[in-house]
């Protein structure tokens, strides 16, 4: 019989030590443990019965077991070399194969949320009362929570293994006139409180803190009948504040709008209560109760997300910044996630801005509406806020609304169409406008936050901008932003570290006399970035700030747009994290090169490979046809073509310094194996490239074999021997029409540019052809 070694043994007992739901700082998942006799399962399950959730015998195996328990990954790692135990393996989570089935009567008429990609991965969200089957202590009796009436005015609730909380709320059975709730934690501290006429109320709970003890205290002075403690909840959420003309109570809404925490900075005084409409609509897209048997469904459906109503706006839906920004300012102070802003008007003022710049620098999204002018976006705020998320408006057949404001300041687009959601009297109503498209992103933000609550501001911006879907021209435009937020991709993207412009949009005008705000996610301040203008380096700057303002050089070139790369590095020189966009409008003219004119014979190459941004040109208008082309260039013209990703910022060469005029094309094309350098460990970058040489580095972009070639070769007078380093090269070439068959190849002569830019079109019309 095997046994257990006793150093194993030591190890293994000692995650007794762990907190149960905590190992060493890691999450514990389930596994499946598996034995080949029942000695061996009974050994583990005498040591690990804390561990260990259900049992199983392997059918094929007589004497087999397997069985289901909570570990670390550090702690299933140790367990694996154990010599008792003779597999391990993930308890896999399977889900249904169809969506979620709503039973909200007006579901079938919340078009948006079909269109935003969200109702696929509704079901991986569950929201829970985390009392549930802890200990409460009551009248000197301890009992397990279920749910139950509680009849007492003093509740302790205990959990051996802690919990982190955001939020508790008390609900009575009867309320009478104000009462209070408090909550005080195992030191005797007044840690939460609040004072309302609802039967329920709320109160945030500090974050990050885990509690094995509160104390729940009801105050109700002077009332006729003792209440009951109808239902205690205590919850981990996303907060989201929305702030608008409040939110009225609705027959639609869970308990996860804090009606009782909201604020009315309109009257001065009282909760968040709704004389408008626009508010309860907006809250309803986001929050909805989902699967009630009552009207919609919110977009954020089943996930755990709170929703903390303020009024700024009035009656007529009216509200100015003084009181916007101190509402931005409390949410910041409650400890939201994201802020909503489903509202526009012009001017600018500094107490909103500043306030809005303390949220993000608080990692606190916010999110707003475009405006509903049909006008150019240039003075509408909060919407023209640097870091502000701005949404425009689309219809259902993902055309813009004719009233969605536009320009650079638009980031995302979403429903804003004859949206269905709550309104005033427990009714609902069809509303329109970039107001109602804003909750959708907002919800998205909330998702991302309930998913992964590591992801900070920018990393959040960026996950939204690139899963975004395409509904104009190809890339960003001033009208629907990078694109239609798409939740669903949105979260399924990997973790990575981010870097974002505030200020900048691809081919957006830019004005290099003023500098330039740089946004960084968290896990990238204290290393170094980079940045360079038509791949020219320009700086270098430690990251102090998730904020960095940066002056951009001018940098002359005969074309308008520029390309403008950012990486971040670690101390390795690793790339981390990456940026690459373009500045300024492309030129629709051609290209206007006083040196080559439409008789010669390359001038469609030449005017096609600008188009294309494969070449540039010289700053004085010159392109150089005849002049023979440098590694340097070569190399520099194929990175616009094949958009190699950069691994490394450090030079693999002794002679290509970063300061070197496209030496990061030069990274890349080594770190993807395309050129190797000499033995001596330079790169010779104003050297000449031969023909031949420019065969074998354009079939290695290409992934095309340089020792064999399967089809019938051409007979190049000048290349016939197959032991050529680039025959196998030059024949792929030839046979897919970027080398033209000719009588001879001339193999050692050197390339000139405007050969090359004939070739690089060739190879783009190759690749289009065949992508």
């Amino acid at each position: 019989m095997k046994r257990l070694q006793p150093i194993v043994f030591v190890l293994l007992a000692s995650f007794f030590l762990f907190h149960p739901n905590d190992a060493h700082g890691q999450s514990l998942s389930e596994w499946l443990i598996y034995f080949d006799d029942e000695a061996d399962y009974s050994q583990f399950i005498k040591h690990y019965t804390g561990r260990v959730e259900d049992q199983e015998r392997v059918e094929d195996q007589a004497d087999g077991w397997v069985v289901k328990a909570l570990f670390s990954k550090d702690e299933i790692e140790t367990i694996k070399q154990s010599s008792i135990v003779s597999r391990v393996e993930p308890n896999y989570k399977k889900r249904l194969a169809s969506f979620i089935r709503f039973n909200d009567p007006l579901f079938s008429q919340q078009w948006g949320i079909q269109k935003v990609d969200v109702a696929s991965i509704m079901d991986q969200f569950h929201d829970q009362n985390l009392l549930y089957g802890k200990q409460i202590a009551i009248n000197h009796e301890t009992l397990t929570y279920e749910g139950q009436p509680l009849h007492a005015s003093n509740v302790f609730i205990l959990s051996e293994d802690g919990m982190k909380l955001s939020r508790l709320s008390v609900e009575l059975d009867h309320a009478e006139g104000a009462w209070t709730l408090d909550i005080v934690d195992e030191q005797g501290e007044r840690i939460a409180a609040n004072t309302g006429y609802l039967p329920k109320l709320d109160v945030l709970i500090p974050k990050n803190k885990v509690y094995k003890k509160l104390q729940v205290v009801i105050k109700a002075d002077g009332w006729t009948q003792i209440p009951v403690i109808k239902n205690i909840t205590a919850v981990n959420h996303v907060l989201v504040a929305v702030v608008d003309t409040g939110a009225s109570l609705h027959k639609d809404f869970c308990g996860n709008v804090l009606h009782s925490l909201g604020k009315d900075y309109v009257d001065g005084e009282g909760i968040a209560i709704d004389e408008n409409g626009h508010g309860t609509h907006v809250t309803g897209i986001i929050s909805a109760c989902p699967n009630n048997g009552e009207g919609i469904a919110g977009v954020t459906g089943f996930a755990p997300v709170d929703v903390i109503p303020l009024k700024v706006l009035d009656g007529q839906g009216t509200g100015s910044d003084f009181e916007i920004a101190q509402a931005v300012n409390d949410g910041v102070t409650f400890g939201a996630d994201v802020i909503n802003l489903s509202l526009a008007g012009k001017g600018k003022t500094l107490v909103l801005e500043s306030a809005i710049q303390n949220a993000l620098h608080h990692h606190v999204a916010v999110v707003a509406a475009a405006g509903n002018w049909g006008t150019l976006l240039k003075d509408v705020y909060p919407a023209s806020y640097p870091g502000v998320i701005t949404v425009a408006a689309i219809n259902e057949n993902n055309e813009m609304m004719p009233y969605s404001d536009y320009g650079w300041k638009i980031d995302l687009s979403a429903p804003g169409a004859n949206i269905m959601s709550t309104y005033l009297n427990d009714s609902y109503q069809s509303l329109s406008g970039t107001s109602m498209a804003t909750p959708f992103v907002t919800s998205a933000v909330a998702l991302l936050k309930a998913a992964h609550p590591e992801l900070d501001v920018i990393q959040i911006r960026k996950r939204l901008f690139q899963s975004a879907l395409d509904i104009r021209e190809k890339g960003y435009d001033i009208y629907s932003g990078h694109g239609v937020v798409q939740i669903a991709k949105a979260l399924q993207l990997p973790f990575s570290e981010a870097i974002d412009w505030l200020t900048i949009k691809d081919n957006q005008p830019v004005d290099t006399s003023q500098p330039q705000l740089l946004g960084v996610s968290n896990g990238l301040i204290g290393k170094d970035i980079y940045i360079f203008i038509e791949d020219q380096f320009i700086l270098k700057r430690k990251i102090d700030s998730d904020w960095l303002s940066i002056a951009l050089s001018t940098i002359s070139s005969v074309r308008n747009e520029k390309k403008l790369t950012v990486v971040c590095a670690d101390e390795t020189g690793k790339i981390v994290a990456a940026d690459e966009r373009w500045m300024n409008p492309p030129s629709t003219s051609p290209a206007s090169f006083s040196d080559v004119t439409t008789a010669f014979w390359a001038y469609r190459e030449i005017q096609q490979a600008y188009s294309q941004k494969l070449i540039n040109g010289f700053a004085d208008n010159t392109f150089r046809p005849n002049q023979y082309l440098t590694r340097r260039h070569a190399v520099m013209m194929m990175n616009r073509l094949f958009h190699w990703p950069l691994q490394q910022i450090r030079s693999p060469f002794t002679d290509t310094p970063l300061t070197l005029g496209g030496a990061l094309p030069i990274y890349s094309a080594y770190d993807q194996q395309i050129i190797k350098g000499y033995n001596n460990g330079k790169f010779y970058p104003e050297n000449f490239v031969t023909r031949a040489q420019m065969a074998v580095m354009l079939a290695r972009a290409l992934k095309l074999s340089e020792n064999s070639f399967s089809g019938t070769p051409y007979s190049f007078k000048d290349l016939s021997d197959s032991d050529h380093f680039a025959y196998y090269a030059v024949q792929q070439l030839a046979s897919k029409g970027i080398i033209t068959k000719q009588e001879y190849f001339r193999p050692n002569e050197f390339l000139t540019r405007a050969q090359f830019a004939a070739m690089m079109v060739r190879t783009y019309e190759y690749i289009s052809k065949n992508s």
